[in-house]
């Protein structure tokens, strides 16, 4: 409601209680409808009006009295109308604390809302003086209000904004609109700000303007994050138009594709312009209709499962008459639905022609390097068994010469000094009137002393309990023979089961176990020396084990490859000849333990001719 149709309501409503009064027995106290445009009084700004309309409602009241139709006593009906009266001021009293109520209401509201506004909200009067200043332009420009508030506005602009302001001003105070605008005005530090300014009049209840407000937003970090947008995006252009790769966006149709936007690269390899591809779509650029359902099929997975989509392909392209067959490398991603509501989405394609023909040549160089390896495994291979093979022919001549010279020792040499010492005997006895030669008998001794140590000679060679008994008793007469000597405290555990094993097995097993027992008597100090023997697994496992010294395997092996000990070598080389397995371990002061497994059968060798 404005304030002019309030005022003709209440010059109405005036006249026709008035009028009503007049013309009507007063029996009825028509003229109380005096208080009706009193109460409308409420909506007008001015506090005197609702005295002023009391006054005359009083007035016109007191002068129906006069010219209303007689109907109660005078003195009644003065009174009735003074009491009206009464009433009439009574409700514009109170009609104005009411308004003082809500005016002081609102400008709290109004105050409250104004300083904690994010933005500065500043009031002026006709003559640019500053009438607010909020807690936001406190903060934003550094002057309290108290600085503020009564001075212009223009200690907070640049000179040359100055006029340009003024120009603003006038129009406002003129009545007519201005538009939001940017610009930048100076804290008190002197800096500068940047500002979203929106400016208005301020008017009464009149219409009438008697003020300017600004409302001043501060855009400081929106153009900087507009700058850093720009240069992105500047920077992303670059990128997008210089990269190698072929790079697009394109718009996916029901059975086509459309180009929006391509680099140079793309151009490039399509042979035209990127003028030429954009807005067009791939049908009409003459491609491949079962590229196109290719491409087509691997946006609609893109869509679909929105993640990327890679893949490959082969792109053939006619050019003098001659197809050329390039790899490429696809990535295809989802970006939005467009404005007309089609699905936008990139491409990245990178040509891998070249990379494929390397890893062509990488495949090729590296199957022919497999079968160098291969050919080069198969001589080593060949070398090693021939190498295996004459170790062991060279084992076999060492054995069988060791057999042969255990034969002359027992049958040529141990003859003659068997037949030495019978004829010593038959020298002896012949003589026996006279009295013995001490040279005699010492010659005798000699003799079995000789003869002893031949036969240990040709044992120790050569066993004969190796051949005749075989691998079980040769051991057990070996390591009871060699404890004797040693004065260890042995202990057997040897299976009883029989075994069969072919000779260079049985000599192999003999001879490893000969090594470790000669080793223990010479360097282990032993005590105590355990053998066991047992057969398991299609195979034959031996320990040897004593509580001597012990000492440094690691250290013993680097000493082997070195040449300065051939012993664990011999060992090594012996059990694998005949494809057995052997196992070291040893302590410092805690003895050693030598385990070592033969198979029952004869390991498959591939027969070469020396």
């Amino acid at each position: 409601m404005t304030t002019c149709t309030i005022h003709i309501t209440i010059g109405l409503i005036l006249a026709g209680t008035f009028l009503f009064d007049c013309f009507t027995p007063l029996g009825y106290q028509e003229f109380l409808l005096y208080a009706v445009p009193i109460v409308l009084t409420l909506w007008l700004e001015q506090a005197w009006s609702a005295y002023l309309v009391a006054g005359l409602a009083t007035l016109l009241a007191y002068a129906g009295l006069v010219l209303s139709p007689t109907g109660i006593p005078p003195d009644v009906a003065f009174l009735n109308r003074t009491l009206s009266a009464a009433l009439f001021w009574v409700m514009a009293v109170m009609v104005n604390r009411s308004r003082v109520a809500i005016l002081d209401r609102s400008a709290r509201q109004l105050a409250t809302l104004v300083n904690s506004s994010v933005d500065a909200i500043i009031s002026q009067d006709l003559n640019g003086m500053i009438t607010s200043w909020n807690r936001a332009a406190e903060r934003l420009f550094g002057y309290d209000a108290s600085e503020r508030i009564g001075h212009p506005l223009s200690v907070i602009m640049a000179s040359e904004q100055v006029g340009e302001e003024t120009v603003k001003s006038r129009q406002l105070l003129s009545g007519e609109a201005v538009s939001p605008y940017d610009t930048a005005w100076l804290h008190r530090d002197g800096s500068v700000i940047a500002l979203s300014l929106s400016r208005s009049p301020i008017r009464n209840q009149f219409g009438s303007v008697v003020g300017m407000s600004t409302i001043a937003h501060d855009i400081t970090a929106r153009l900087k994050a507009e700058a850093s947008y720009k240069h992105s995006e500047v920077t992303l252009q670059a990128f997008f138009e210089s990269a190698s790769l072929m790079m697009g966006v394109v718009e996916v149709l029901d059975d086509d594709i459309r180009n929006l936007s391509v680099n140079r690269a793309t151009a490039k390899f399509m042979g035209t312009t990127q003028e030429a591809l954009r807005g067009r779509t791939a049908s009409e650029l003459g491609v491949p209709r079962e590229v196109i359902r290719m491409w087509l099929n691997h946006y609609r997975l893109c869509i679909r499962d929105q993640s990327p989509v890679r893949f490959e392909y082969e792109h053939r392209n006619a050019r003098g008459g001659k197809v050329e067959r390039r790899s490429l490398l696809a990535t295809v991603s989802l970006i939005d639905n467009g404005v007309s509501g089609i699905v936008r989405c990139s491409f990245i394609v990178d040509d891998v022609t070249e990379w494929r023909k390397a890893e062509d040549l990488l495949r090729e160089a590296h199957a022919m390097l497999e079968l160098r390896v291969a050919e080069r495994t198969a001589e080593l291979g060949n070398a090693t068994v021939r190498a295996r093979t004459l170790a062991q022919r060279l084992f076999d001549v060492q054995e069988a010469e060791r057999r042969a010279v255990a034969q002359d020792l027992h049958d040529e040499i141990g003859q003659v000094l068997t037949a030495l010492k019978l004829n010593l005997q038959q020298v002896q006895r012949d003589g026996q009137g006279t009295g013995p030669s001490m040279e005699l008998n010492e010659s005798i001794e000699i003799s079995d002393q000789l003869l002893a140590r031949v036969r240990s000679l040709a044992l120790d060679l050569r066993p004969s309990l190796l051949d005749d008994l075989g691998l079980v008793p040769a051991l057990r007469w070996y390591a009871t023979r060699q404890a004797e000597r040693a004065g260890w405290a042995l202990q057997l555990r040897v299976d009883e089961t029989p075994l069969i094993l072919t000779g260079s097995r049985n000599i192999a097993c003999f001879r490893v176990v000969q090594e470790a027992m000669t080793n223990i008597a010479r360097h282990a100090k032993a005590k105590s020396v355990s053998l066991s023997l047992a057969v398991a697994s299609e195979e034959v496992r031996v320990v040897v084990q004593d509580d001597g010294c012990g000492f440094d395997v690691a250290a013993m092996r680097v000493r082997a490859q070195q040449g300065l000990s051939l012993g664990m070598l011999g060992i090594e080389e012996r059990v694998s000849l005949v494809g057995g397995t052997m196992t070291i371990q040893s302590t410092i002061g805690q003895g050693t333990s030598l385990m070592f497994s033969v198979p029952l059968t004869e390991p498959q060798q591939e027969a070469l001719s020396l």
